[in-house]
């Protein structure tokens, strides 16, 4: 039973899994896999408790090396950490310019600062992912270089394979296809699984097993962290009233027009006093939600959203006659939890998503 604590759930695919981002899947047309979002790990834990849980922050994935029953947490790499050799052995971090802004229709008023590192780049970094002590160091705004960082490869493995479409016991005319999938990286001693923090509600039974995850009806096993991971700590203060903002998860933000139409941001909501300096993004990521009628095996409000990746990074700017008390003050609101999505108390479909595992947020320093 639940006493009120944060619970580690962790789920632990059976076979490969398909999450695609809800694009139509067919010949030319956009559909891809997608590693597993909010929504999945959402749909998840309430198939394991058989009803809707009060928060759930994840999907984060988490190993073990065996036969240690200490669970670790791995995060995408920061957008604004980039590689500047083909090898990706030395990295930088990019900073804000002191030039003036740079123009953007993402930025109709032209207040945002140009990120850049002073040094030639190679792009964007592959699949790579931070530990969280890693990660930590980063958020303290602590130094790193090639072998003090050492991303790690992605928990990931993608697999493709070939399938044809049939109709009863026959075979379609000219339908043969090929479709990806995931699975989870397997090593002779390490364990991988993808776990959530939940809240739960009180007196909520423990979860069970196995359930669907993903597509094609494929099934994971459920099991609770104890102990679970740690979300990396939060830096003790934030000089000048400078925060840096990290996305765990992917980010789905609203916003009312002029019209009273409710639109999709890729802003976060930032308290009063607070300005947007710069963002290191590289989205957008199409992803799709759906909530399930309960005892009618449908689902109603299916959705695709646009939403910004996890591991985008902001840098903000608090202002004011106490900048940096009340930078600690907000930090310390929103690290390891949902940034809220719902432009009202009335926007019931913006509390979900922010219930739902969506823009969950760790706070850091920046220079």
């Amino acid at each position: 039973m639940s006493d009120g604590s944060p619970v580690w759930v962790a789920f632990t695919p059976r076979d490969a899994v398909q999450v695609r981002d809800g694009r139509t899947f067919g010949v030319g047309d956009a559909a891809q896999t997608r590693r597993p979002q909010p929504s999945t790990i959402a749909g998840a834990v309430g198939a394991a408790y058989r009803g809707r849980v009060r928060e759930v922050r994840g999907p984060v994935p988490v190993f073990r090396v065996v036969p240690s029953r200490r669970w670790q947490a791995v995060f995408p790499l920061p957008a604004d950490i980039v590689p500047t050799d083909e090898t990706e052995s030395r990295w930088l971090r990019l900073t804000p310019s002191e030039d003036s802004p740079v123009g953007t229709d993402l930025d109709p008023d032209g207040v945002l600062r140009l990120l850049d590192t002073g040094h030639p780049v190679k792009g964007a970094a592959r699949d790579c992912w931070l530990d969280a002590s890693d990660l930590e160091r980063y958020l303290h705004l602590d130094e790193f270089t090639a072998e003090e960082m050492a991303p790690i490869p992605g928990p990931y493995v993608s697999e493709l394979r070939t399938g044809i479409a049939r109709e009863g016991r026959t075979v379609r005319d000219s339908h043969l296809y090929s479709s990806g999938y995931l699975r989870l990286r397997e090593t002779p001693r390490t364990e991988w699984a993808l776990a959530a923090q939940c809240l739960l509600f009180p007196h909520q039974a423990e979860p069970s097993g196995p359930v669907r995850f993903g597509g094609e009806a494929r099934l994971a096993d459920v099991s609770l962290l104890d102990p679970g991971p740690e979300w990396p700590a939060a830096p003790e203060g934030y000089p000048g009233g400078r925060v840096l903002l990290y996305l765990a998860t992917p980010g789905i933000w609203r916003r009312r027009d002029g019209d009273g139409s409710v639109r999709t941001s890729w802003r976060p909501p930032l308290p009063p006093g607070a300005e947007l300096c710069a963002a290191a993004l590289t989205g957008p990521e199409p992803i799709s939600t759906a909530s399930p009628v309960e005892g009618t095996g449908r689902i109603e409000g299916a959705r695709l959203r646009w939403a910004v990746p996890a591991g985008t990074v902001y840098l903000i700017q608090f202002t004011g006659a106490d900048p940096e008390a009340a930078a600690a003050a907000w930090a310390g609101r929103v690290h390891g939890r949902a940034l809220p999505a719902a432009i009202d108390d009335k926007d019931t479909e913006g509390a979900l998503l922010s219930t739902a595992g969506f823009g969950i947020a760790l706070t850091g320093r920046w220079r």
